[in-house]
């Protein structure tokens, strides 16, 4: 699979992940509109979480489109214009490393990895990388990252005490867990190995 392939591959891969993120936020918030006296009024655990995530997902989905072989891919589009560009293995380990961090900052907000239903994103991440063709020590890094924040994060902080009375909490779990495993199932089986290419 060429590189630019991979890059493409990872930014539809980023997008999905961060929806597959937003709806389950977006169910924590509807469940805490619901507990709270006045809707406009959300409970601190996911007040913020939507302009974070926004923030978030415009840093990694721009170093992946503008990385070297996504900007080759325009280059018939912009002809003489040039863009700034990552190096692919750079952009790759930019948007993994703030995956894992922000998979395990949003877990221990929202319960910690016990209660939380984000644990799902930051298991996934790991496997993903394989997919996407990232180097084995990455992998192993990325996967000792994750198992770390998942350990940090493994009680539930005040805040995330919340999330437990949430009514739609099993929805945004079901949510997240189910989209997770979707998407990695899709994205490996897309980018397995092909015979003859």
């Amino acid at each position: 699979m060429s590189p630019g392939t991979l890059t493409a591959a990872f930014l539809i891969t980023q997008f999905v992940l961060l929806l597959i993120v937003y709806l389950g936020i977006v169910a924590l918030r509807y469940g805490e509109n619901t507990l709270s006296r006045f809707s406009d009024n959300p409970r601190p655990a996911t007040r913020n979480l939507p302009s974070l995530v926004l923030g978030f997902a415009l840093i990694t989905l721009a170093c992946l489109a503008f990385s070297q072989d996504f900007v080759q891919l325009s280059k018939p589009v912009f002809g003489d214009i040039t863009f700034p560009a990552l190096a692919r293995d750079d952009a790759f380990l930019i948007v993994f490393l703030l995956d894992v961090v922000g998979a395990g900052l949003l877990m221990g907000i929202t319960g910690g990895s016990k209660d939380s239903p984000f644990s799902a994103v930051l298991f996934a991440l790991p496997a993903l990388s394989i997919f996407l063709r990232e180097d084995p020590s990455r992998f192993l890094f990325y996967t000792g990252l994750a198992v770390i924040l998942f350990l940090l994060f493994r009680g539930s902080r005040a805040v995330g005490k919340a999330v437990l009375e949430n009514p739609r909490l099993q929805l945004s779990f079901q949510v997240v867990t189910l989209g997770c495993l979707a998407l990695s199932t899709l994205v490996g089986y897309a980018t397995r190995p092909m015979p003859g290419l």
